[in-house]
């Protein structure tokens, strides 16, 4: 059973939604932490306000007894057990806001309901009041300043309280309007990303359609005029069609080839068989032998230009010209000739291994029929190309005779054995590769015959 795989668009909004719902949690819970801090930063402010009132109020006689100097119930400590209350508590007496209405903030309580240790006194300023969290007179959760002070030499400890709800409840409100905005800006920023999404992934519909097109013969290539991201993706795509274009070409004209080099030969065969009835064995068989020459020659180039392709083969060739060698020393044993091969052990090219038979058995067969006494093959890589030099000691071709030898059944001794094919063989099939072959000079005194064919990994790259 196929899997299918999820849509590149799904995938998109799936992160984005995912980055997206957590930013907006972090970002919750982080603007939740500076309200809070903010709250309660106003109403810590409020009761300090309160506590350095109530001291710069206080005074003391010398009972010990303290007493405030005016009236401190200022809002919003006047209002009854709201919860904003204040309390002076010294060594005689203690001081109460109406608002307590003649409750106490018990001191004991306060005292244990404190997570943390007295702050050590500070040098570079008063020391600040001290927070705490309890429990007030109606069993409310009251929110504490707390700030012993000297009044006439007498230690008093000032109290101030503030309901948790003064806290809380802004809080709340704030926390639920900055909630809705979020999710708001959330819902914002997921459209946002499905258009961009949406609008990102349209050129790759175009390339769809336009790749569909080419298909359908509508366009012969993709339109070059692409987004930045996609332009390699086309270029390879033209390429792959050029490529396909180039062997379709390849293989029409070798079948007219075919054609056209089996008219001479029919014709002469059909002549040949209505003159004496075919009582010329030699003959009949010499023009059968060309046809069949032909006809695989041919079949086979178009079947490696439109099946494999050139570039998907891979041939390791330093076991091929040792049998190669080692097959033709055999044949030409009469001349004791002396093959020598430098190739390196890793060479490998981009060629089927019966096309490179092909050639290099042609080139190792003409340099065994020519010479003297020895034959020698070297190999190099040059960059993407693989050099192929064969050489021998034989009588060499002058410059004419070179460009001649090239040309399909051009013979220079028509004495010798063969037809005359196997250089122009060997030159197109090289083409067919993406390479070439060069005559020259050898310093063996012969011919020095230069076969280039792509490296194997080299044309995947190009």
């Amino acid at each position: 059973m196929m899997r299918h795989e999820a849509s590149l668009s799904r995938r998109l909004l799936t992160a984005a939604g995912a980055f997206i719902a957590l930013a907006l949690i972090i970002a919750t819970v982080l603007i939740g932490f500076v309200l809070h801090r903010f709250v309660q930063g106003q109403i810590d402010q409020r009761l300090d306000t309160q506590i350095v009132f109530l001291a710069s109020m206080l005074r003391a006689d010398g009972a010990g007894r303290i007493s405030l100097a005016g009236n401190a119930d200022g809002p919003p400590f006047e209002r009854r057990r709201r919860g904003w209350y204040w309390q002076v508590t010294g060594p005689r007496n203690v001081l109460r806001s109406a608002s307590l209405d003649g409750a106490d903030l018990d001191a004991p309580m306060l005292a244990a309901r404190e997570d943390r240790p007295p702050a050590p006194p500070r040098k570079d300023r008063e020391e600040r009041p001290r927070p705490a969290d309890g429990v007030g007179p109606d069993d409310d959760y009251l929110h504490f300043r707390i700030k012993p002070v000297k009044v006439g030499g007498l230690d008093v400890t000032i109290t101030t309280s503030a309901p948790r709800a003064a806290v809380l409840g802004p809080l709340r409100e704030a926390m639920i309007t900055l909630g809705i905005s979020l999710a708001v800006l959330g819902l914002a920023l997921v459209l946002a990303i499905m258009l961009q999404v949406r609008l990102g992934l349209r050129p790759l519909e175009r390339l769809r359609r336009a790749v569909a097109d080419v298909r359908s013969g509508r366009l012969d290539r993709v339109p070059s005029r692409q987004p930045l991201e996609i332009q390699p993706l086309v270029e390879e795509l033209n390429g792959l069609l050029d490529q396909n274009a180039s062997s379709l070409e390849r293989a029409r004209r070798h079948v007219a080839n075919l054609a056209h080099g089996l008219k001479t030969p029919l014709a002469t065969l059909a002549i040949a068989a209505s003159a004496d009835g075919g009582r010329d064995p030699a003959t009949l068989q010499r023009l059968v032998a060309q046809m069949e020459r032909r006809i695989r020659h041919h079949l086979g180039r178009a079947r490696t230009a439109v099946l494999n392709g050139p570039v998907r083969a891979q041939t390791l060739i330093v076991p091929r010209l040792q049998d190669l060698g080692d097959a033709l020393g055999k044949i030409n044993g009469d001349k004791a000739v002396v093959f020598s091969m430098n190739v390196p052990a890793d060479l490998m090219v981009a060629c089927e291994q019966q096309d490179f038979d092909e050639m290099a058995g042609n080139l190792l067969d003409n340099a065994f029929k020519w010479a003297r006494g020895k034959v020698s093959i070297r190999g190099v890589r040059q960059d993407s190309l693989i050099e192929l030099s064969v050489e021998d000691d034989g009588s060499g071709l002058s410059a004419d005779e070179r460009a001649q030898v090239l040309r399909p059944g051009e013979r220079l001794d028509e004495g010798a054995p063969g037809f005359g094919f196997g250089l122009s063989i060997t030159s197109e099939l090289a083409e067919l590769y993406g390479g070439d072959i060069a005559l020259g000079a050898s310093p063996l005194g012969g011919l020095c015959v230069t076969l280039r064919l792509p490296a194997a990994g080299a044309a995947e790259s190009r």
